[in-house]
C-alpha cells in the first residue's frame, strides 16, 4: 500500500493521505474524525480493511467543518456504512442544507480529484456516484462530550474563523487535538504557517486562544497529518497571524495596489505547494486583505 498507516498511539490512527488525511480513534467504539476528499475514499477503506478493524465497530465521522476537502469522502462512506453517524456544527447543518451546496462541491471535489492525481497520490479518477448526499446526523457543539468508552473522550470546541461552522475535538486520555484547520495551514517540513481566516479575522484569532489552554501531546492536523506538540505552536499560529494581518495593512496604507498584494501573496502559498488550484488562492488571499480591513481597529492578538 503506497499509503502509510501511521499508528499514532494505542488508540489512535492516522488514515488518507498526507494532504488530505483522516484520523481513526478507538475506544469500545469508532470515530472517523474529518472527511477527507472524495478520491482519498478508497484509500481509508484499504487501510481499514488492512489494519482489520471491524467497520460495524466505527459508530461516528465527526467533522471538522465543512470545505470540500474534509468532506469528501462522506456520501460513498454513508453508502457503503450507512449506520456511521456524521457529526457536526449547527452552522455546517444550515451550509450542507444549502441549495447551491453540492454544486460548489463537485466543482471543489473535482479541484481536489486533479491535485491527487498529480501529486500521484491517485492514479484514477473515482466514478461518479448516481445521487450525493449530506446530511448531519447529530449536531454537536461546545461542552459536549463524544464517548467511545476505554477512557477515550473527546471534548468539542467551537473554533470559528476559517470557516462559520468550524469545531475542534481534544481527546482527553491522549492528549490529541484535532484542529482541522482553525490554525490554518502549517506545513511542518518547511515549518511554515499560511494563516486562513477567511471567514473572521477576529473569531480566528480567539479560537487560537482558545486552543492555547488544552496544552496537548499531539495536534492532528487538518493537512500534513499529527505533529508533536510543544507549548508555542498556538502562539506560533497567532503569531504568524498577526504578522500576516500587519503586513497586509502596512502594504495597504502605504498606497500598494490591493491585485498586487493578494497576487504576489499566492504566488507564495502556491510555490509552498497549498492545495488548491491558483485562481482560488488568488481569491482566498484578497479574502483575507479584506478581512483584515474589517477588523483593523479591533485587539486582536
Amino acid at each position: 500500500m503506497k499509503h502509510e498507516i501511521i499508528q499514532v498511539t494505542p488508540h489512535l490512527y492516522q488514515l488518507g493521505t498526507k494532504s488530505f488525511p483522516v484520523y481513526l480513534s478507538l475506544g469500545e467504539i469508532g470515530m472517523i474524525i474529518e472527511g477527507g476528499t472524495g478520491s482519498s475514499f478508497d484509500i481509508v477503506v484499504s487501510q481499514i480493511n488492512k489494519i482489520k478493524i471491524d467497520p460495524d465497530k466505527i459508530k461516528y465521522i465527526a467533522l471538522t467543518h465543512t470545505h470540500g476537502d474534509h468532506i469528501g469522502t462522506l456520501p460513498r462512506i454513508k453508502k457503503i456504512w450507512p449506520h456511521i453517524k456524521v457529526l457536526g456544527s449547527k452552522t455546517g447543518e444550515k451550509i450542507f442544507n444549502n441549495p447551491n451546496f453540492i454544486k460548489e462541491f463537485h466543482a471543489i471535489d473535482k479541484m481536489l480529484t486533479e491535485i491527487n492525481l498529480q501529486k500521484g497520490d491517485i492514479h484514477i479518477a473515482p466514478e461518479e456516484m448516481p445521487e450525493y448526499r449530506f446530511k448531519i446526523d447529530s449536531v454537536i457543539s461546545e461542552g459536549d462530550i463524544i464517548e467511545l468508552g476505554n477512557g477515550i473522550r473527546w471534548s468539542i470546541f467551537n473554533t470559528p474563523g476559517h470557516s462559520p461552522c468550524h469545531l475542534s475535538f481534544f481527546e482527553e486520555k491522549e492528549q490529541n487535538i484535532s484542529v482541522g484547520d482553525s490554525t490554518g495551514y502549517f506545513d511542518p517540513d518547511k515549518d511554515l504557517f499560511w494563516p486562513n481566516y477567511f471567514h473572521s479575522l477576529e473569531a480566528y484569532c480567539k479560537s487560537i486562544k482558545k486552543m492555547i489552554t488544552t496544552s496537548p501531546n499531539r495536534i492532528l492536523l487538518g493537512h500534513n497529518g499529527v505533529i508533536r506538540s510543544n507549548p508555542d505552536y498556538f502562539q506560533k499560529a497567532l503569531d504568524a497571524t498577526e504578522a500576516y494581518h500587519v503586513e497586509m495593512l502596512t502594504r495597504m496604507d502605504s498606497g500598494e495596489d490591493k491585485k498586487n498584494i493578494f497576487l504576489e501573496k499566492a504566488d507564495w502559498i502556491y510555490a509552498h505547494g497549498a492545495l488548491a488550484h491558483y485562481k482560488i488562492l488568488t481569491y482566498l488571499c484578497n479574502v483575507m486583505i479584506k478581512n483584515s480591513i474589517k477588523d483593523r481597529e479591533k485587539d486582536l492578538f
